[in-house]
């Protein structure tokens, strides 16, 4: 999938957006880093990596820095942009708005050729209704700027319809509500096809479907290696130091 991963017919770039679909403690966010990493070793490819969780220890296994400055951020390929705050309620909102609202307006600019990934991405688009419309241009233009959009998400109901029309990969983890199963199908083809599929994967080992739309290709996997911190390439592009 890596190889595969944001490279057209002719073996040229081409920027393919992401969603990753599943309960919490299902395997999310260990796939996430994972392929990053992997895109980072293989293609040194750039990522930010956008979280808004209090904590969490799989983004930590990155290694990668964690800053919630912009001055920080431009200073590295990959990096954690995590505005972490000790407010509450509407406030702590406010706040995560207004930072990440800054970073993704500074993210915007040609030949990108850069991941942007969002570790809850239902919580960003809750932050306002310009946040939400900011989500959305990712979604609908970011593969213009050469920006590749990765978004995680527990459940595919309440997301804008553009995180499944844009994307071109699909990775589905089974569902702990038996009712989410046949939306949970829905997202990688027929329902009468794909909940059977589902219904297989093993919870104890973290299988997942991934599926990409352009081929029809889809396999039954799982990530069972060992996260590890690997250092970031250098030097940084050019644009993103401007």
């Amino acid at each position: 999938m890596i190889a595969a991963w944001g490279v057209d017919e002719r073996g040229r770039e081409d920027p393919e957006h992401e969603e990753i679909i599943g309960p919490t403690g299902s395997g999310k966010t260990w796939l996430m880093a994972t392929q990053l990493q992997d895109r980072m070793r293989l293609r040194k490819t750039g990522a930010v990596i956008i979280c808004t969780k209090p904590a969490d220890k799989t983004i930590h296994r990155l290694g990668w820095p964690i800053t919630d400055d912009w001055n920080e951020v431009r200073q590295e390929t990959n990096v954690i942009f995590w505005p972490r705050t000790k407010r509450m309620g509407l406030q702590r909102k406010q706040y995560h708005e207004a930072k990440i609202a800054d970073l993704l307006h500074r993210l915007w600019k040609p030949e990108a050729n850069t991941i942007v990934a969002f570790d809850e991405v239902g919580y960003v688009e809750s932050l306002s209704g310009e946040m939400r419309a900011l989500v959305q241009q990712y979604w609908r233009e970011g593969r213009s700027q050469g920006i590749t959009v990765v978004a995680m998400k527990q459940r595919p109901q309440g997301a804008l319809r553009d995180m499944h029309s844009e994307t071109y990969w699909t990775a589905v983890f089974p569902p702990k509500d038996r009712s989410d199963t046949e939306r949970f199908a829905e997202l990688l083809g027929a329902k009468r096809d794909w909940v059977p599929v589902i219904d297989t994967l093993s919870r104890e080992r973290r299988e997942f479907v991934i599926r990409h739309v352009r081929t029809g290709e889809a396999w039954i996997t799982w990530v069972d290696t060992p996260l590890k911190p690997v250092k970031p390439p250098k030097p940084v592009p050019k644009w993103w130091r401007g």
